[in-house]
């Protein structure tokens, strides 16, 4: 008797993903001739064999085309590269001969993830026309400043957008489905964290400073260079997710749980304010937290207890200040800022900027101000205002006497590079605008999404958490390029993305509710 041949259920394919997959692999196989014969004219440019240069780039072209379909171990495999292994060091002890620009290929498959969805008109509801505004003034500068580089404008236009590049790109796919995975992935963020004090145990010698304070690099390593700001920065950030986790979830978790979060809060707090020595992360942190006082959901018992601990934070700081300087005296850091080689390149972007570009409003075009590309290409007003002070940099350094350190006059002020000198140096002041006006939407969403809540569900303190955290954040690009550093902005923007369109119905608050 024959029996009717089995029938395979259909494709499982979700709606994000395109069916470009099939044709991806032929044609790369099919390529693979053409693109070898193209390598032998190109790869001595790159001081890399042909065979093997073509070779790595089908491999790492087809890994991508098959990650497309996989994005939840995509992101896995960006978060284990860029948290355990940053600058091509295993956990930070073990070097590792790995190109330096992996964290570029990561942000390809999320281009081809959105691109494909856009071609298919699967766009989310939120924030799709900030990207079209910011390219269109980006082009716009380059046409208005006599359309300079191609590839440096769309580099550094994919620079700055990459946070809502991964943002988006989060959104799209991955996002979290209930508590259980949030939690996984809080939870192993601020245990990291805490980590970055045993890492800085190991480079001081011990539980306080016996060094320079800029050893204190976390898993950078004692190298220098502001990893030891990049480690306050996160322990900010994990305080803040702390204490939306203690708001709205504390009630429900047992007298052990609650005793390991106060020994995290303290380790992250003292690595912080005595082993990292961010006294700007010290100044701003407080301003960043207001959110948390204003909640229109929060009892007066609950801010009363925030307010202590921020009084008792605060006693520490001043503590240190006068440790570290001798004195707490807040006029004098204002007044070492406008003297700074920042406080030049704030007055260049502002009031002297209509002498140094033909159009204010769009900049001097992408790549020609306070961008890396600008400083590489050494283009005329980053000869003038950033290469001397970086020169500077580097003849101290040779003497021992960096801008880093307790000193008033810190690295931060001595460096005259910031998220917020490019984007209004080189995007002009409608494009700063544009930008800033993208975090201050994503602030007062994640305001409105925590209101909108009951106290004690799991994501209202979550969402007012990120929202602190985007607050800080957005303070920070003033100072710092922050948006670039990936190890500080990535998985933040991943949180934010994979918690902003989460089924709030299926969890339960704390009051059983």
């Amino acid at each position: 008797m024959s029996t009717a041949p089995p029938t395979f259920p259909t494709s499982q394919r979700t709606t994000y993903q395109f069916p470009v997959y099939r044709w991806i692999g032929w044609l790369t196989v099919a390529g693979f001739a053409l693109g070898l014969t193209a390598m032998f004219f190109i790869a001595g440019m790159f001081g890399v064999p042909a065979p093997l240069g073509w070779a790595f780039l089908v491999i790492v072209f087809a890994a991508g085309a098959l990650l497309l379909d996989r994005p939840n171990l995509l992101l896995t495999l960006m978060i284990f590269y860029f948290l355990l292994m940053p600058s091509n060091r295993l956990l930070g002890l073990v070097g590792l001969p790995l190109p330096g620009f992996l964290d570029e290929l990561f942000f390809l498959p999320f281009i081809a993830v959105i691109v494909m969805n856009w071609i298919q008109r699967r766009q989310l509801t939120e924030a799709t026309l900030f990207p079209v505004v910011f390219i269109g003034i980006a082009f716009l500068s380059w046409i208005a400043n006599g359309r300079p580089s191609v590839f440096s404008v769309v580099q550094v236009t994919l620079v700055m957008l990459k946070s809502y590049i991964l943002w988006y790109f989060c959104r799209l796919t991955c996002t979290f489905e209930n508590e259980k995975q949030l939690n996984r992935w809080v939870w192993f963020y601020i245990v990291y964290v805490a980590i970055q004090f045993l890492y800085n145990m190991l480079w001081q010698g011990g539980p306080w400073p016996h060094y320079h304070p800029d050893r204190s690099g976390g898993v950078f390593g004692p190298v220098g260079g502001g990893a030891a700001h990049q480690v306050g920065y996160l322990s900010v950030f994990a305080l803040m997710l702390l204490t939306g986790w203690w708001v709205s979830s504390s009630n429900r978790a047992s007298a052990r749980q609650r005793l390991v979060v106060v020994l995290l809060t303290l380790v992250i707090a003292y690595n912080l304010i005595f082993m990292t020595d961010t006294k700007h992360a010290l100044l701003m942190m407080p301003f960043a937290f207001l959110p948390f006082l204003f909640h229109p959901k929060f009892p007066t018992r609950l801010r009363v207890w925030l307010l202590l601990s921020g009084v008792v934070f605060g006693l520490a700081t001043v503590i240190y200040f006068n440790i570290a300087t001798g004195e707490v005296n807040v006029r004098r850091y204002f007044h070492g800022m406008r003297d700074s080689p920042k406080g030049n390149m704030f007055y260049a972007v502002t009031k002297d900027f209509r002498y140094l570009v033909r159009y204010p409003l769009l900049g001097a075009g992408p790549g020609r101000f306070a961008s890396a590309q600008a400083v590489d290409a050494r283009t005329p007003l980053a000869r003038q205002y950033i290469i001397p002070y970086r020169d500077e940099i580097r003849r101290l350094d040779y003497f021992g006497k960096g801008l880093g350190g307790t000193r008033s006059s810190a690295s931060v002020l001595g460096m005259p590079q910031s998220d917020f000198f490019t984007l209004m140096g080189e995007f002009g002041w409608l494009g700063a605008a544009t930008y800033y006006s993208f975090l201050g939407w994503v602030i007062v969403r994640l305001w409105q999404k925590s209101a909108a809540l009951p106290l004690r569900h799991p994501l209202s303190g979550l969402y007012m958490g990120v929202c602190c955290c985007v607050i800080f954040l957005t303070f920070v690009t003033l100072l710092v390029p922050a948006v670039t550093i990936p190890l500080l902005a990535f998985p933040l923007w991943m949180l934010i993305a994979r918690m902003w369109d989460m089924p709030t119905g299926a969890m339960e608050t704390a009051d059983g509710g």
